[in-house]
């Protein structure tokens, strides 16, 4: 048999065919839609897509995507996790798709981002599109937080306060370039945040959980459901502590956790619709936390607690009964480290935990860090034995200045995993 018969064999074979297509990474699949209209109908099947998530399992990040700080372009600085020689590095996705200004995400959860744009007042384009009564004037609507502090291009020490006079929420698949924007009902009370939930391997369909904030220490729950399209009618009110982070939230094990400054903090189980308590480190109460985030579904808290530059990276037990330390990060030393090993010059209290990998192994554990300096540098550290290692591919956004330097933190930072997840 030839090479050619065996080729259309196997491409008459839709079976056959999708056995081998489901072991490909997303990025190839929809390069291959272009193939021939069996291929792209096959590749586009929701029974297919589910198969090919099942067969991918839970999925590592490939990269890290930094909010570019509301600057008016789609692009954002890149930081990739998965090769480190740039001629092998894809571009990072940008979201101008979306076809709005000033995007910033919010939140990334299992390849979906939940992200919002804002607009200025004067802006010819921006029109309260997500209401779903088209009625109500601006003056109607209780909007979010809506000032934003950035600092200047010529002088990062300065301060300009920008009025943007509405927001657009959206939630995205950055790999398929598919996207869906919200739309709200009239809420009585200020939005405080908005939280997403989704988790391929259980259900195509995601969650969005805005919280308000009804007075001091009451706050309200209301549920969207992607699968219905709609908000639940029946919001849930509670009470919380005064210092709890709603606007961080991190989704793990079918729940949204937030993180406190006090003892006890919240969870949020998104089947049950229900609230359970959350304990917090014992140093939460002192210490600063440095970073909020999960892991091959473990959750982790690194705070500094005797002094900036020695970090603990806590471990939250599965059945929620304590955090334990698993992990020390000296910053000093990864800085000392550095500049034995390319002259980098940086003041160590500089520096913040961009995100936590749970290795397979002990050995295989990572932070990766972002080092402020002459030259911004991310690199990993392993958690075992401190060495590091340098993230060469770092793609900083064409439209920031070259003059500016930010100082990234774990709250700019959000895992890009490639899916194809439907929206």
């Amino acid at each position: 048999m030839s090479v050619s018969s065996s080729a259309t064999d196997i491409a008459n074979n839709e079976d056959l065919l999708s056995q081998i297509l489901v072991r490909l990474p997303p990025k190839s699949l929809l390069c291959f839609k272009c193939v021939s209209k069996q291929w792209l109908s096959l590749i586009s099947s929701p029974k297919f897509i589910v198969t090919h998530i099942r067969w991918r399992g839970t999925t590592s990040p490939s990269g890290l995507l930094l909010n570019n700080d509301y600057l008016h372009t789609p692009e954002f600085h890149y930081v990739p996790l998965t090769h480190n020689n740039p001629s092998e590095l894809t571009a990072p996705p940008y979201l101008s798709y979306l076809g709005a200004p000033r995007i910033k995400i919010l939140q990334s959860c299992n390849g979906l981002l939940l992200c919002s744009s804002a607009y200025l007042k004067n802006d010819p384009n921006y029109e309260l599109k997500y209401f779903d009564d088209l009625t109500q004037t601006e003056d109607d609507v209780l909007l979010p937080d809506i000032w934003h502090v950035i600092p200047t291009i010529s002088n990062s020490c300065s301060q300009t306060r920008i009025h943007y006079s509405g927001f657009r929420f959206y939630v995205c698949n950055p790999t398929t370039r598919q996207f869906k924007t919200l739309s709200f009902p009239f809420f009585q009370y200020h939005i405080l945040a908005l939280n997403l939930a989704f988790d391929p391997l259980h259900s195509p369909y995601f969650k969005i959980v805005c919280v308000l904030r009804k007075n001091l220490d009451t706050y309200i729950l209301h549920l969207y459901d992607s699968e219905t399209k709609t908000w639940n009618p029946s919001p849930i009110s509670f009470n919380a502590p005064k210092t709890i982070y709603f606007c961080e939230p991190v989704f793990c094990g079918r729940a949204i956790h937030w993180y406190s400054s006090q003892q006890t903090s919240l969870y949020f189980d998104v089947d049950k619709e229900c609230l359970n308590p959350m304990p917090m480190p014992r140093s939460s109460i002192y210490g600063t936390v440095n970073y909020f985030g999960e892991s091959q579904g473990h959750m982790h808290l690194v705070m500094s607690t005797t002094s900036i530059l020695e970090l603990d990276v806590f471990e939250l037990e599965k059945d929620y009964s304590v955090w334990s330390v698993r992990y020390h990060i000296n910053l000093d030393a990864i800085r000392a480290t550095l500049h034995g090993m390319c002259d980098f010059s940086s003041d160590a209290s500089l520096a913040s935990v961009l995100r936590i990998t749970r290795g397979e192994t002990e050995e295989e554990s990572e932070a990766v860090v972002f080092m402020f300096g002459m030259e911004c540098m991310v690199v990993s550290c392993n958690l075992s034995d401190g060495t590091l290692k340098r993230h060469t591919g770092f793609v900083p956004s064409r439209e920031a200045d070259h003059d500016l330097k930010l100082l990234h933190s774990y709250t700019d930072a959000f895992p890009f995993i490639e899916t194809l997840s439907p929206m």
